[in-house]
């Protein structure tokens, strides 16, 4: 069936209110887009015989009249493959159009040791997942990356990390008969986080991502705010301590330096080469196998100088979210990573924020949500792209 320019924007607004407000009814998809009541009908009948709606029956309410018949996204009727790239691991899913992980696979390396990976090695893990999982028709491919994309401006991630400089991203999306989407794994997350989690009402949220650097990604009024900017989002660079550490960008005492994943490993290494009565030096081997669960190990051990470096963490990561909630109208605060999975972390983190004291009577409080962690997070987040450029995409913006 050939469809019109206007029928496929009505087409794909009517998606966009059932992914970010689902489940919902027809008179409230009409009421929410202004389309005519007839024509949200048509059109979502149209998408339950396409097997991409489904009625999940009425509501219960005792309000006089029509019952309303609460709709959802069909699960199941796509699949597609996820991939995310980061610094110490490559990791493949597919999923369906709901985010839901059909198959998933990872391979884990130490960037430091081996360099990044090529282009050509990212195509062979895509080309041999999809070989293992033909049994599974794929729509399209997505690429969560460490960096930002325009390919208008570059084939390459756009990126301070010269570990990237192999990855050639049209060499990938032409290695493939399918559509290629690239995204910013912080834009990644928060278009997951609207599209494949249930919430009442479509409000504009923070995901706050924690990994090797720290990156913030702002959902506004349903798209994603400002991705043109590469420097919006890049809490990781915003000077926490005027006089403190000079940050590899240039400046002294950025965020990243004492709260990303890469600064506290570095600065644990340290401990480890320096003090002689480190209990780092008894829960590993070598310097090189010092990670987060054996920082944090050593700090419920009670190591004074782990115990100093997740505190000065904790801190300027909660003067950080402070200062998001006084910049930026917010209704949750979404913090994602594997620093955040560990329960200290987010106690203190959650304390201190709960200790400011309030400049307003009546101030509104953003609610804070810890994402749990899971190492294909990123790549399962992609799929949301390929969700968002089949159905949602009508102006070619996030």
């Amino acid at each position: 069936m050939t469809r019109t320019r206007k029928q496929n924007e009505l087409r794909a607004t009517v998606l966009d209110q059932l992914y970010a407000k689902r489940p919902i009814s027809r008179i409230d998809i009409s009421k929410e887009t202004q389309i005519t009541p007839a024509t949200t009908g048509s059109i979502i009948n149209e998408l339950i015989k396409e097997g991409l709606v489904l009625e999940l029956g009425e509501l219960n309410d005792e309000s006089v009249g029509r019952k309303k018949t609460l709709l959802d996204i069909a699960p199941h009727s796509r699949y597609y493959l996820g991939f995310e790239i980061s610094e110490k691991q490559l990791a493949m899913v597919i999923a369906d159009n709901t985010g839901e992980i059909a198959e998933s696979s990872i391979r884990t390396y130490q960037i430091e040791v081996t360099g990044g990976p090529s282009d050509q090695e990212i195509i062979r893990l895509i080309q041999d997942f999809l070989k293992k999982n033909s049994q599974y028709f794929i729509s399209a491919i997505a690429l969560g990356l460490p960096g930002h994309v325009n390919l208008s401006e570059s084939d390459f991630i756009i990126s301070k990390n010269p570990h990237w400089g192999q990855i050639n991203l049209r060499t990938i999306q032409e290695a493939f008969d399918l559509p290629v989407y690239f995204a910013n794994k912080s834009h990644c997350l928060t278009l997951a986080e609207r599209l494949f989690s249930y919430h009442p009402t479509d409000s504009n949220f923070i995901v706050y991502h924690v990994a090797r650097g720290i990156h913030c990604s702002y959902m506004y009024k349903g798209s994603i705010y400002s991705q043109e900017n590469y420097l919006i989002g890049e809490v990781g660079h915003t000077v926490i301590n005027p006089e403190g550490e000079r940050c590899p960008c240039g400046k002294h005492g950025c965020l990243q330096v004492y709260a990303s994943e890469s600064a506290l490993i570095d600065k644990a290494a340290i401990l480890y080469r320096a003090s002689q009565t480190s209990l780092l030096k008894t829960l590993v081997e070598d310097v090189n196998d010092i990670d987060l669960t054996s920082l944090m190990t050593a700090y419920r051990l009670g190591d004074l100088g782990s115990i100093e470096l997740i505190h000065t963490a904790c801190r300027y990561l909660a003067i950080s979210i402070s200062n998001l909630c006084q910049l930026i109208d917010s209704e949750r605060i979404y913090l994602d990573g594997q620093l955040f999975s560990y329960p200290v972390i987010a106690e203190q983190v959650l304390a201190q924020l709960e200790q400011e004291v309030p400049l307003f009577p009546k101030q509104k409080q953003a609610e804070i949500v810890i994402i749990p962690y899971s190492k294909y997070s990123i790549a399962r987040s992609a799929v949301s792209l390929c969700v968002y450029h089949e159905f949602l995409d009508k102006k070619g913006n996030l």
